[in-house]
């Protein structure tokens, strides 16, 4: 399951949905909302693992600025796949 490129987008995807439900309850209720607050949480751990990607993803030589978006983005689930082959950059 983990070289499986279809569970790697299914799990962006519901990145991208929190993402979506996040931002859209944070500008209508503010951090008032439980999912914003999740929201807010999954992006400082996104923060957190920019340097694990950079160390994962080296060997691919992807750029830097790539890096640090989608990790911000996707976090896990981009380099981790990325580093395995799964995706490629």
């Amino acid at each position: 399951m983990i070289d499986n490129r279809g569970f790697w987008l299914a799990c962006s995807l519901v990145i991208l949905l929190l993402h979506a439900a996040g931002l859209g309850l944070y500008v209508t209720q503010g951090f008032a909302s439980p999912v914003a607050q999740v929201w807010a949480v999954i992006i400082v751990i996104h923060i957190l693992e920019i340097p694990l990607a950079f160390l994962a993803v080296a060997e691919r030589r992807i750029p830097w600025g790539l890096t640090v978006i989608n990790t911000l983005v996707f976090g896990f689930t981009w380099w981790v796949p990325t580093r395995r082959g799964v995706f490629h950059a």
